[in-house]
């Protein structure tokens, strides 16, 4: 906590300090960086002696003026951002102030920072190092204890199920293997294999191994005990330890922060009492907007000739030498009713292959004999037989430009995907390389096309022709007479 503190602070101080240097990039954001830094203020120092020797800029400016200026030896712009600033501007001083009270706040936040890294944060990083230590002793010594006891335990577990078998097995033999069991030694006697009596265990040898490792895991609980409680006190008093130290530690941070915090008011308040007094009568707000706006144009101006090229005033593209280019605002009407255009209608279209099925279509057939069959989009909800101007117009999108209600949803600007994406044929067919199938009885409105297409490529080397086939369908058999004979008679 107390290092991410102290890191803020060291950040907030590096940010006020580049607002008092005036190194705040186009965006708003103080440049804390070293190097971007030094660049804005070689920049700084240089647009300012510029400013004094050009014309209509420097002291004889009426309002602030914050720009950005790119150039180098080749007259070309990079993207470094400076601050100009004048003192005879009306809010010049005020900013100046504002400025400078930036600069002595980065102060105080600087010693603040300094203090936090040589004397509060080196002594909570050796408390963790210290707590670390105990911990890990402390970890050590209660693994170790659990695993006496677990041994213990598993030997009175052990010793328990040999004495229980061996019991077990005692009690179930017969009277007469008892006897023989619990006969005693005999004297002078030889024993022969016949006499000698087949497993004899002694169950005592069980219990008593049993009843000692009972008396040992009892004795194992009580040390191990007192040990526990041993390393619970210790881990206690370590931790009572610490909890001072770090008490007395941010008792300390959070003193200097409320001195701190208690001393910017005398930083603030003159800028406070200056900016309250501005004076904010509409009439003086207008001048002052009105007079920025005419230098800023004047400088745009002079930057524009200085650095325009010799044909930039000629019309490049052709046919238009005779434009006046400050005429504008040109308004044509829908390419529905170009003279280039022979006939339009919505049909059904259908490629060839057994998969394919009807799809909605736009088709125009073009006075330079050509088919141009436009797919409707998905959200066009119109069918055959439909006004070709609606379904002309559901290709072209809505024109939509950046708005407060749109950034603010989180649409981009510009949008990725293209205006001219539906008005681009999904069919392309050249009228003299076709020729038209149509059975004509009274309920077919449907009719082939199949065109002759030249190969390209490696494609030459099988053939020099392919054949592609469409079939297309009108609402009734007369549209479907009709519009064969539109596409014949372009042809």
């Amino acid at each position: 906590l107390l290092k991410g503190w102290t890191h803020a602070s060291e950040i907030y101080c590096m940010s006020m300090k580049s607002v008092g240097d005036w190194c705040i990039d186009e965006k708003g954001v103080p440049v804390t960086d070293a190097k971007k830094k030094k660049k804005m203020l070689d920049a700084q120092e240089k647009e300012k002696s510029g400013a004094s020797a050009g014309p209509g800029t420097g002291a004889g400016s009426d309002t602030s003026i914050f720009h950005a200026q790119k150039g180098n030896a080749d007259s070309k712009r990079d993207a470094l951002a400076t601050a100009e600033f004048s003192m005879s501007e009306k809010c010049g001083s005020m900013i100046k102030n504002l400025a400078s009270s930036a600069g002595s706040v980065a102060s105080r936040y600087e010693e603040n920072v300094n203090h936090m890294k040589q004397k509060v944060l080196p002594d909570v990083s050796s408390l963790l190092e210290s707590l670390k230590s105990e911990i890990a002793l402390m970890e050590k010594i209660g693994d170790s204890i659990i695993s006496e006891l677990e041994a213990a335990e598993s030997e009175v577990s052990k010793a328990w199920d040999s004495y229980y078998t061996k019991a077990v097995e005692f009690s179930g033999s017969s009277s007469s293997e008892l006897k023989s069991r619990r006969a005693g030694a005999q004297m002078g006697m030889t024993i022969t294999p016949d006499d000698a009596v087949d497993g004899c265990s002694d169950v005592w040898l069980d219990e008593m191994r049993y009843r000692m490792a009972v008396a040992f895991l009892s004795s194992s609980w009580e040390k191990c005990s007192a040990e526990l409680s041993n390393l619970f006190l210790s881990m206690k008093d370590t931790e009572c330890q610490r909890r001072n130290r770090i008490k007395e530690l941010m008792i300390e941070s959070t003193q200097r922060q409320e001195r701190l915090w208690l001393g910017l008011p005398s930083v603030v308040n003159p800028n406070l009492k200056e900016l309250i007094e501005w004076p904010m009568e509409r009439k003086l707000v207008e001048d002052d907007v009105q007079t920025s706006i005419r230098s800023r144009a004047q400088s745009i101006q002079r930057n524009d000739v200085e650095h325009k090229k010799a044909d930039d005033s000629t019309p490049k593209a052709p046919g238009l030498s005779g434009v006046d280019e400050n005429e504008g605002n040109f308004e044509l009407s829908s390419p529905l009713v170009s003279d280039l255009m022979f006939k339009a209608k919505v049909i059904e279209k259908k490629s060839a292959g057994i998969m394919t099925s009807w799809k909605v279509t736009l088709a125009v057939v073009t006075s330079d004999s050509f088919l141009q069959l436009f797919e409707l989009p998905s959200t066009c909800k119109l069918q055959s037989g439909s006004a070709p101007e609606v379904a002309f117009q559901s290709l072209i999108p809505p024109v939509v430009v950046p708005s407060m209600q749109g950034v603010k949803s989180g649409a981009k600007f510009p949008s990725t995907k293209s205006w001219f994406d539906h008005l681009v044929p999904s069919e392309s067919i050249a009228l003299p390389n076709c020729v038209i199938t149509f059975k004509d009885d009274k309920t077919n409105s449907a009719f082939e096309i199949v065109e002759t297409c030249l190969t390209s490529g490696a494609s030459k080397v099988f053939t020099k022709t392919i054949n592609r086939k469409l079939m297309l369908r009108a609402v009734t058999r007369d549209e479907a007479i009709d519009f064969i004979e539109a596409l014949k008679g372009s042809k």
